[in-house]
């Protein structure tokens, strides 16, 4: 990045306010809550994956500039039109969640299943994944889920008698079962276990994890109800199932917000997410007492910097679309099928 873009931090925030004002309603900028603040405030929305698919579902802008991680772009380029085209400020923006198990990997355990039990299971893949192993759930009558509709998306399943395959967060897996008293009847499948384990589980869960969820442990709730003897311990369901069990609440990040924002004032909350944004809820929540469970950053959702944002939406007002996020055909219809299918539930 040169120094004309790295440069004082209101001259960029004047110069991306131009910016936005000169693409007018061509922009569309949604932001994931785990953004910086420097980003978040010049977004259109803010929200979880489950909201921000809906946005970029729902706009109709030329350009939809995502800010967040590779698998959400690429969810906004699935779901975009034709004549919309999707960037990042900053490429290298991944999700070690979503990189866990090659879809190679997931295909051999998907094919032991399925000699296993033909025609019983159903595949669905929490969003943070590729758009691959998308496409790989809906091409096979799956559908994508986040946590907001994790709980309802696999009591739909089972309720209709199939069997599950759950990818790739064991923790959301395993806290979703155990949310619907099915952890009995539960395995963990992955690169380190042999699919023939689960015969006769009616759910199989890949052996993925977030780092930053799984920051978290017992020993940390303790700590804060020793501090803060009425405090309210809320955590994300990516967080171990020890830590879940132990916490007073559980939900997805936009659950966390409206819980945090709807509370009395003076009530107290540790928040078992990303410190980002656990911090943006204390600034927001000056009346209550809010403080990160444990600190834990996710490095790639933070990646991004206003200068980033900045050299971006001068390439795209200068014509220069080169650097957009792309999906091949064949992978993207058989990926919007299962976000169509999670959307539809």
């Amino acid at each position: 990045m040169d120094d004309m873009t790295e440069g004082n931090e209101e001259e960029n925030a004047v110069r991306i306010r131009e910016l936005k004002k000169r693409l007018g309603k061509d922009l569309f900028i949604p932001a994931h809550h785990y953004q910086k603040d420097g980003i978040v405030r010049f977004s259109n929305c803010t929200g979880d994956s489950l909201e921000l698919s809906k946005a970029a579902a729902a706009t109709d802008a030329k350009f939809i500039v995502f800010c967040g991680v590779k698998f959400m772009a690429e969810t906004a380029r699935v779901l975009a039109g034709p004549d919309q085209m999707v960037f990042m400020p900053r490429y290298d923006a991944g999700c070690p969640l979503a990189d866990f198990g090659s879809l190679p990997a997931i295909e051999d355990v998907w094919n032991t299943l399925e000699a296993i039990h033909p025609g019983e299971y159903i595949p669905v893949t929490y969003v943070n994944s590729p758009v691959e192993v998308k496409a790989f759930c809906g091409n096979r009558g799956g559908l994508a889920c986040t946590s907001s509709n994790a709980l309802r998306i696999v009591r739909s399943v089972l309720e209709s008698g199939k069997r599950l395959f759950f990818m790739p967060d064991r923790n959301l897996g395993f806290n979703t079962a155990r949310n619907l008293k099915a952890e009995d009847d539960s395995e963990i499948a992955g690169d380190t276990h042999g699919a023939e384990r689960v015969r006769g589980r009616r759910i199989v869960i890949w052996n993925g994890y977030c780092y930053v969820h799984r920051a978290f442990r017992p020993e940390h709730v303790r700590a804060v109800r020793e501090r803060y003897p009425d405090v309210t311990v809320i955590v994300h369901p990516e967080c171990d199932p020890e830590v879940v069990e132990c916490a007073d609440m559980s939900g997805s990040t936009s659950g966390i917000k409206r819980a945090v924002c709807e509370a009395a004032a003076g009530s107290s909350w540790a928040v078992g997410t990303e410190e980002t944004f656990v911090r943006r809820l204390q600034r927001e929540n000056e009346d209550r007492l809010v403080h990160p469970l444990y600190p834990s950053v996710c490095e790639d959702m933070t990646r991004s910097t206003e200068g980033d944002l900045l050299a971006l939406l001068e390439r795209i007002a200068d014509g220069n679309y080169r650097s957009q996020v792309t999906v091949p055909d064949g992978v993207a219809r058989g990926a919007k099928q299962a976000i169509v299918r999670m959307l539809e539930t």
